[in-house]
């Protein structure tokens, strides 16, 4: 039997300092809960999400947990040139047969962080949801700036696309794959040699910690509207493996920095990791067989490794004002 695996991720979306609670009603859940919304790469791929839900998980009469939660689609054709028989060898036989593997995901629009479970075999990565969800975030934005465009201009006030794209604007997205201890110290003890870490910063959601690793050079980013910051230490003669394995666990574990490490391993080859190298997972042993037992089940995995420390997330029921005023709109 397959083994599933969910994996976690910081879901970072911001629109130049506001961030996703700011535009969750008007852009980024309309850009999941859309079925017209499709990304194509030519006429045999295509990507989508299918019956995406906004729900409100916490128990009755306690403080709202909204997630959206729903499938990530690849819908595509699978050709065939050839087969290879024993006795005659290659032979020429063309085919084709449509497949669509898919991943469930629970966006939890309290803390921002993402729950990502490959259902199939070949379901489509992290990556490729991130790709997905960008390019949905940024149509449904271009049509929120021609609604307002239109309703302004039925009250007669003067405005222009230009000026609204600065009020409102572009959505920029980051989801960076949360990382756990193990699988951090068991890749870089394989480096012979760790020659290189780079720290990439990346602008936070709202629960950025102040005690954080990096912070100091975040707040001289954020000073100087850099739009990209990097950390770069470096020895040729190589860096101390135990001290970087306590460096990078910090400075992934909360989803805010990418890191890339660089060095030889023990037979002399180049080896590369970042974050998705170290994604942190947890297995699933049953798959449960209706939607709403999955949900539970996901939430239920997230909630007990964030309350372990395993995830280092905000929790999903901390008081939040733009929680409450969404609570109040849905």
């Amino acid at each position: 039997m397959r083994q599933h695996s969910a994996a976690f991720a910081n879901f970072i979306c911001k629109f130049g300092d506001k961030n996703l609670l700011d535009y969750a009603e008007e852009v980024v859940i309309p850009a999941f809960t859309r079925d017209t919304y499709v990304r194509s790469f030519g006429d045999r791929t295509h990507y989508h999400f299918y019956e995406v839900e906004l729900l409100n998980l916490a128990e009755e009469g306690k403080y709202p947990i909204w997630v959206l939660a729903g499938r990530f689609i690849k819908d595509t054709e699978l050709r065939r040139e050839q087969i290879f028989d024993e006795e005659k060898g290659l032979i020429k036989d063309e085919q084709s047969m449509r497949s669509a593997p898919s991943a469930f995901f629970i966006l939890i629009l309290n803390n921002h962080r993402l729950i990502y479970f490959p259902e199939t075999a070949h379901a489509p990565d992290l990556s490729a949801f991130k790709s997905t969800v960008r390019d949905f975030l940024k149509r449904r934005h271009k049509e929120y700036i021609d609604e307002l465009y239109e309703a302004l201009k039925k009250k007669a006030e003067r405005v222009t696309k230009k000026a609204l794209f600065e009020t409102h604007p572009w959505p920029h997205l980051e989801v960076v794959p949360l990382t756990g201890k193990s699988d951090i110290t068991a890749f870089i003890r394989r480096f012979e040699t760790l020659r290189k870490i780079e720290f990439r910063v990346v602008r936070p959601n709202d629960d950025i910690n102040a005690g954080e690793i990096l912070n100091e050079v975040r707040q001289l980013s954020n000073a100087l509207a850099s739009q990209n910051t990097k950390l770069t230490v470096a020895s040729p003669d190589g860096l101390d493996k135990e001290a970087a394995i306590e460096a990078v666990t910090e400075a992934t574990s909360t989803g805010n920095q990418d890191v890339n490490v660089s060095g030889i391993d023990g037979e002399g080859n180049r080896l590369v990791g970042n974050n998705e190298k170290f994604n942190l997972t947890a297995p699933m042993d049953t798959v449960p067989p209706t939607k709403r037992a999955l949900i539970a089940k996901l939430f239920g995995m997230f909630t007990g490794l964030n309350a372990d420390g395993t995830i280092n997330a905000p929790p999903a029921n901390q008081q939040s004002d733009k929680v409450t005023n969404l609570s109040e709109r849905l």
